[in-house]
Parts: C-alpha cells; structure tokens; sequence
C-alpha cells in the first residue's frame, strides 16, 4: 500500500520558498521496497539519499494498516529480505505488528534511519529537462531536486471510502478496514462487512466472538484456501541463529520448491484439478449447509483473482451471530443497509473490506514525466513498463513493484528486493559515466511487453474469463510476471545501459 504520497492541492500560501534541497536519489516510500533500494545503492557507494513517507513509522501498507487479526497470507521465511533473515518469527505466518517491527529493524540494522523523512507527503514529482534532475515538492512546502528518482509506493495502493447513496444520513460509525477506528468498541454492535477479500477474510473472525451480530455481504466469493499457520518452535529459532546458513538455505529451497507453480498457472485445466479440491474442502470442512456451501463456492478459476488463505474464515461464517448474504449493497440509510434485493437490515456499524486505489493510486496523477503529463495521463489506464521497474517518458526514474513485476511464485518483498539491486547497479552505472539523463528505449519496453503478452494469453487472469483487480482498462493482467522466478532474478541483476537511451 503506498505510505508516502498525496493527491495533488494547492500550495498554501505560507509554504517556504527555499532553494530545493539536492540529493542524488530520493525514494518515496519508506516500505519493504524503498528500505531495499537505499540499501542496495550503499551497498553500491551511494549514500547521498533520501527517503520520504507519510506515515509515521517505517514499514509502508504495515505500518499504516492494523485492522485486527492483520497478518501475512506468505510464510513469515519467504515474506523477508534475504539480506536481512529473522530467525525468530513468531509464527510461520507472522502478524502485522512483527512485520512492521522488523522492517524497522531492517533500517536500524543498515544505518539508514537517519535518511528517512517521515510524515512527510509528496504532493508533486516531476523532470525538469533543463536542469536533468527531478523536481520533487512536500506538503509542507519542502523542495527537492534529484538526479534519480525512485517511486516505492506500493501496489495496492492508498484506501478508498467507497460512497453509497443515503451514506451520509446513517447514523451509526463507517470506516474502512485499511484506515480502523480503534477507538469504536464493536462489542455487543449489529456490524455489516462489505466485502470478502484479503482484509475482511482477516478481520471478520477476529471480531466476530465481541460482535452482537454480523451480516457479511458477499457479491462474488472467492477461493479461500487453508494454510500451515503455527507457532514456531523454539528449537528452530535456536538453530537458525546458530546457523544462518541453514536458514539461508530454508529460503532458497522454499522459493525453488514454488517453481513449479508457473506451469500449473499456465494451464487452467490442471490449475482447477490441482487447487479446486483444496478450496472446496477448505468449505465443507465448516459449513454444513449445502445451499451455503453452493453459494460460497466461487464460479471462477483459482488465481484469477487473489488466492485468499485463512483456518478460519468459513468457521467464523457458521457461527450463529454471522449472516452471510450473497448481495451487493445497494444502498445505505439511517438506520442499516439495502441490499440489492431491497432487503433493509439494520446495523450500527458498517465496515468496508474493500476499496483500494489500485487501478489509480495518487502517485500516478503526481508523477510528471518528459512531456509534462501525469503517469496517470501517460498510460490512460493501461500501464506498461519494462521488467517493471522502467517507463519510457520517464527519464531518470525507476518504479518498484510497477506493471507486470510480480512472480507467480515469490512475494513482494523478494521482487522488491531483486529491483533494488538492478537500481543500485543503474544507479552506480551513471552516476560513475557522468550521464545525466538515461530513459528505457520505447522499442525495448515495448519488445519485454510483447513478450510477456504471449505468455499472459495462456494464464486465467483474463478479462474474457473473469473481473479482477489484476487487469487494467482493456483487460490486460497488469500484475504478473508470467517467468521462473530464476529468470527473473537473472534479468534484474543485470542492468545493460544499451537498454537505455543516454545523455
């Protein structure tokens, strides 16, 4: 989720006007990807950075998300940084608040606390041609200008409130999952949960046991599989700080034993064989009703949408305070919910699972490329990029976790992690060169697209086959990176400067 940046306001009228401030390399977003590329460009030598963010803490969507019962549906070993293993998780699936802590850690361990601004929004990014450099603006009217700019918002983008007709008449608490009201006791309350995605999969069961009553509205279910959520024992914890190797070696075998996982995606038929009876026996294995369970079963194949995991999801579904109906919601009134049928059900509070800027994150309408238009007007809801990271239009600038960068296999923190070194080596590239302005050749990013097209054509993520987050305006998977996960690290740790056009 992106932690660093602001829809677009005018200055006020008080803002300093000091000279901006130069830098080398500013990377908005203080997340697992942000943290990576300022680690890997000291790594490089190159130390005259900056990290700006909003939030307050470090650690991007986990230090601005805390709904209750918020953790990681990647195991805790794959969902860290290589360079920076953990050998005490306190679980195989770890929670929101040690992931956040870690990555804290993270920047405590590297020395680079010092060069993170937080609290601090961007509000405007864009080229200035004449001077080579990017020129970067704060809500607090701070000036920056540098000679590589590195956007790590993240890829799910900033909460959005979702506006239903009569919302502003209800008279009892809304909020978003992604933005809780901590200070609303939900004990002995009528809630309704909109949504049955990644977030409310997390926080229904967890507030289910104080909850009077919750109706849980769910227009399209999705595949919800089990998984191996466990203590970790301390035995393996005293081993592996006994033996980073071993635990190095944990990863890796982890990472290469999910390989094998792009060939099953590639092929729908063996996908469905292979994941279907999990999901459906993760269902039957709570619900006893079988019109609920007809219901809960998703119609679309397992991947075209989000693979969920939770133990508990469909066993906090059949508890007798939990009503699940299988509608939108059509409208909002002072006293409850509508759903599409016309049915009103009263509630004091209603709670969003959904709504994310994903398609239209606020870094997209602040990012001024060459010509002076926004990312946002520049790919008109079809974004491409080269090996994710690189945008034609956009000189002097690399996007971390940007279109078709996510491997089938891994997790964000090791995509994030495998940019930030072809970054620290681009960076190294021309800043010892003395080139000032390098830009991704439009013949090359579109050559990686064409490829990844045709590999694309042969997933399930499509939009003839199903809606998701994943695809963009004309229903091209915008998300994933059809390869090996080998491959794609070979690729990103070699930066070739003939890829570029140069100055």
């Amino acid at each position: 989720m992106t932690s660093a940046i602001a829809t677009p306001r005018k200055a006020a009228a008080s803002r300093s006007r000091k000279a901006a401030t130069l830098v080398d390399v500013l990377i908005i977003g203080a997340g697992p990807s942000g943290l990576s590329a300022c680690i890997k460009l000291q790594e490089q030598g190159i130390t005259d950075t900056v990290i700006l963010d909003r939030a307050p803490r470090i650690g991007g969507t986990w230090a601005l998300n805390d709904y209750p019962g918020l953790r990681c549906d990647v195991p805790s070993e794959l969902y860290s940084l290589g360079y920076a293993p953990k050998p005490d998780w306190s679980r195989t699936y770890a929670p929101q608040a040690e992931i956040r802590d870690y990555l804290e850690g993270v920047a405590r361990q590297f020395g680079i606390v010092d060069r993170i601004r937080l609290d601090t929004e961007v509000t405007e990014a864009r080229w200035d041609g004449k001077a080579e450099r990017w020129a970067v603006s704060t809500a607090a009217g701070e000036k920056w200008s540098a000679r590589l700019l590195v956007a790590a918002p993240g890829y799910i983008g900033e909460a959005q409130m979702p506006h239903f007709p009569g919302q502003e008449k209800f008279r009892g608490t809304i909020f978003h999952s992604g933005q809780w009201n901590h200070a609303h006791d939900l004990s002995g309350e009528r809630v309704a949960v909109i949504g049955c995605g990644a977030s409310a999969i997390q926080f229904l069961p967890a507030i289910q046991p104080v909850a009077k009553q919750i109706v849980s509205l769910q227009r399209t279910p999705s595949w919800v599989l089990p998984k191996p959520d466990f203590a970790m024992p301390k035995a393996a914890s005293a081993l592996f700080r006994r033996a980073p190797a071993l635990q190095k070696l944990v990863r890796e075998a982890g990472l290469m034993g999910l390989e094998p996982s792009l060939p099953v995606f590639m092929n729908e038929k063996l996908l469905r064989r292979l994941t279907h009876p999990l999901g459906l026996w993760n269902i039957h294995r709570s619900i006893k009703d079988p019109e609920m369970r007809r219901q809960l079963t998703p119609q679309h194949t397992l991947g075209c949408k989000r693979p969920l995991f939770s133990n508990d999801w469909y066993e906090a579904l059949a508890q007798p305070n939990v009503q699940v109906v299988f509608q939108g919601l059509e409208r909002i009134t002072e006293n409850g919910i509508v759903t599409e049928d016309g049915t009103e059900i009263a509630v004091d509070t209603i709670i969003f699972g959904t709504g994310y800027a994903v398609a239209e994150p606020a870094i997209y309408r602040i990012l001024k490329g060459a010509d002076g238009r926004t990312l946002s007007e520049h790919w008109q809801g079809r974004p491409r990029a080269y090996q994710g990271v690189a945008i034609h239009g956009f000189p002097n600038m690399f996007m971390m976790l940007g279109p078709n960068s996510h491997s089938v296999q891994g997790s964000v923190m090791w995509t994030s992690e495998q940019q930030a070194v072809y970054i620290a080596q681009a960076a190294k590239t021309v800043f010892g060169t003395g080139i000032r302005r390098f830009e991704v050749q439009r013949a090359v990013q579109d050559d990686f697209n064409a490829h990844i097209d045709r590999r694309l054509a042969r997933m399930p993520i499509r939009g003839d086959v199903c809606s998701s987050y994943y695809l963009d305006s004309s229903g091209r998977n915008q998300f994933v990176w059809p390869e090996f996960g080998v491959n794609i690290k070979r690729r990103l740790h070699h930066f070739d400067l003939a890829d570029y056009s140069v100055q």
